[in-house]
């Protein structure tokens, strides 16, 4: 049985990675990069955002699919497991919606400082968000921890739920982090080197 357990969580883990992995770099295949055009990095930053959403969506959902069935067909402490990655994904497919629906469209209205300002802030949400997935982990290894000493099957597969989940999203936030910011510093790059003269566009070398 314990062969079994490890083998499902393992194969959960995987295929999230796997799709986050492939979701989240096969823009890549599609991109032709324009040095000097700051909507290019803008439309490059939504479909980041979109393909995130996509794929902390779809691990809302395996979650919750696998979460249910187990919290019905396990005992002890790897009921609460599954128990716990179900509740939890009930959380992150609602931020997986809300984030989706919330990712700005391209319009000529926005200026480069406003496209800027857009996507410094999805960075920033990104870090704090990898450093309250820390807080996570430590929460569940805290879980753990109390269970195992008491051998309390709730707290035992809470925790690790915990763990599992607080991991997942700190890879997920760091890799989306590492993908997007790039974008950042290119459109801000050409922000701080384009500007307008009298007579004409002046590009700052």
């Amino acid at each position: 049985m314990n062969t079994q357990i490890c083998y499902t969580r393992k194969k959960i883990f995987l295929s999230a990675i796997i799709l986050f992995t492939v979701l989240l770099w096969s823009n890549l295949l599609h991109a032709q990069m324009n040095d000097f055009d700051p909507e290019f990095y803008f439309e490059n930053s939504i479909q980041i955002q979109k393909t995130g959403m996509i794929v902390l969506g779809s691990w809302a959902g395996l979650n919750l699919l696998t979460g249910a069935g187990g919290n019905f067909y396990f005992k002890n402490e790897t009921k609460y497991f599954f128990q716990m990655n179900a509740a939890w994904n009930v959380i992150n497919l609602g931020i997986a919606a809300i984030g989706f629906s919330g990712i700005p469209e391209m319009s000529s209205a926005l200026t480069n400082a406003e496209m800027l300002s857009e996507m410094r802030n999805f960075d920033r949400i990104l870090l704090i968000n990898a450093g309250l997935d820390v807080l996570y982990i430590g929460v569940g290894s805290y879980l753990l921890r109390r269970g195992l000493k008491n051998n309390n099957h709730r707290f035992i597969g809470y925790g690790r739920s915990v763990i599992l989940q607080g991991g997942f999203l700190f890879i997920f936030d760091l890799a989306l982090y590492l993908r997007h910011s790039p974008n950042t510093k290119g459109l801000f790059q050409i922000t701080e080197n384009i500007t307008f003269t009298g007579n004409g566009l002046s590009i700052a070398f």
